[in-house]
């Protein structure tokens, strides 16, 4: 049965905006060089031998279950738990545990991509498998405000127009300060509007039945990458594990191709992280 929760939008964007702090600019002599746009035969390599190491990935789902057998003990660098009380947001630090399962898979599989990669955990789901959008609104606040690269969305809201601008905030911010989201699409059809997956900057994922380490490339559509997401074997709660099929399996290991090229390609422009991954990826099969 596919994962994937609706979401519900409450807050404005400028209300948002207002409770967002952005880091600290960087002064001058502290400025990275020009970026780099790597050629295609770099990023191969990058893929083949990289693990990651050094870039930080943010799981915005339902926790992570630190102790589960499969992920070895894993040290989270963030646990961060949002959650609303009917009026105030709360956020408070995590205690290492899944309230639903679904982050605990999310996390395996970015890892069993790009192992070396560090995790941080910003719990928006609750326990029946919905969040609300300003809720992930502060995950994602506080994932890039704690300096993470990457920021995987398995998740999405119906695409209404009514909701846009609770997503196209945070996303815009995110393009803009070089923050790539992966985001799964809709479980019924890649066709089938959502938000954060039908934004032109977002990293855009269907599950489809492919070998793992296989991914496929779709141009001139808003959902452009597919990867494994049909019956994969993942761990879930309580030490136990499950075969499950959705896109919230396929944007992880989308995301940890994403942090092995900006772990072996130092300095790598984010605006070439799409156009690359297209050039490295399959064309869709028919």
């Amino acid at each position: 049965m596919s994962l994937s929760w609706e979401t519900f939008p409450i807050l404005s964007s400028a209300l948002l905006m207002r409770r967002y702090s952005p880091p600290p600019s960087v002064s001058a002599m502290d400025e990275p060089g020009p970026p780099i746009w790597p050629a295609v035969e770099q990023a191969v390599e990058a893929l083949r031998i990289s693990d990651g190491t050094g870039i930080k990935v943010a799981i915005i789902d339902s926790g992570v279950e630190v102790t589960h057998p499969a992920l070895e003990g894993i040290q989270l660098a963030d646990d961060i738990s949002v959650s609303c009380d009917g009026v105030n947001l709360k956020i408070e630090e995590g205690v290492g545990s899944d309230v639903y399962g679904h982050g605990t898979a999310v996390a395996s599989l970015v890892l069993k991509e790009a192992p070396g990669v560090t995790l941080g955990s910003f719990r928006a789901l609750d326990s029946s498998n919905h969040a609300r959008s300003f809720v992930i609104a502060e995950c994602v606040n506080q994932a890039m405000a704690r300096g993470y690269q990457i920021i995987n969305c398995s998740f999405g809201c119906r695409g209404l127009p009514r909701y846009v601008m609770d997503y196209k905030e945070w996303v815009d911010r995110a393009y803009l300060q070089g923050v790539q989201i992966v985001a799964a699409c809709s479980n019924v059809g890649a066709g089938i509007r959502e938000w954060p997956a039908y934004f032109p900057s977002v990293l855009s994922v269907r599950g489809i039945d492919c070998a793992e380490d296989e991914f496929f490339f779709r141009p001139e559509r808003m959902v452009s990458f597919l990867a494994q997401g049909e019956r994969v074997e993942v761990p879930w709660l309580n030490g136990g594990t499950k075969i499950e099929t959705g896109s919230s399996f396929a944007a992880p290991l989308i995301a940890g191709k994403i942090a092995k090229l900006m772990a072996g390609i130092p300095g790598i422009s984010p605006a070439s992280i799409k156009p690359l991954l297209s050039m490295l990826a399959k064309p869709e099969e028919a």
